[in-house]
């Protein structure tokens, strides 16, 4: 592991040490509550339209879908498709070992966009569309040769990775501390697999 990614890494690990700190300690009303307002005061009915798409979009349908196609598709199967899926299955079953850690209720469902169980802390979209956007971002910067379509995927996918956290402040299903502790905690994590793949991987670099 690189010198910049361990303290990436070191970072995003204290970082969600913290926020889990203060969610175990229950005091983060402060700081949720004034983040949630503002979310909130700004809801309409086409914003709304909008962000249920993009949050769907870090749905476990979604994401399986897309590991799917990755895998099916022989040019990025094992590239993409492998490195990714397995990625997903990791952080899935870390975050559902987190969440019942915590067992963090959700915001009041009064407050709820959409239909949405289970415990808050931390925000399973969250932290999966870091690592599975985050990995495919380095994926793309690492094996797709043409910088100007590596520049054009690379912000298309920060798209995802970054709003659809933000959408599940939105949609009313989580507290904004549970989207800051699963970026957190994914981006440690990204930075754990993103070295892995780098050792396998060097020298073995196809042209895209």
């Amino acid at each position: 592991m690189t010198k910049k990614r361990t303290i990436i890494m070191i970072c995003g690990f204290v970082a969600f040490a913290v926020i889990a700190g203060f969610v175990a300690a229950q005091h983060t009303l402060a700081f949720d509550t004034v983040i949630r307002q503002w979310f909130y005061s700004i809801r309409s009915e086409q914003l709304t339209a909008v962000l249920k798409v993009i949050t769907y979009m870090g749905n476990w349908q979604s994401i399986t879908g897309l590991c799917l196609l990755l895998l099916i598709i022989p040019k990025t199967r094992t590239h993409y498709g492998i490195p990714v899926s397995s990625s997903a299955f990791f952080i899935t079953l870390l975050n559902k070992g987190v969440k019942i850690i915590f067992k963090r209720p959700r915001p009041d469902v009064s407050l709820h966009l959409i239909e949405q169980g289970g415990y808050s802390f931390t925000s399973g979209h969250s932290i999966t569309s870091m690592v599975v956007f985050g990995l495919l971002i380095f994926l793309v910067r690492k094996y797709v040769k043409d910088r100007r379509t590596a520049n054009m995927l690379t912000v298309l996918l920060c798209v995802p990775l970054v709003f659809i956290g933000l959408s599940r402040i939105y949609m009313g299903v989580h507290f904004p501390t549970d989207v800051l502790g699963g970026w957190c905690l994914g981006l440690a994590v990204l930075m754990i697999i993103v070295s892995i793949e780098d050792r396998l991987t060097t020298g073995k670099e196809p042209k895209l």
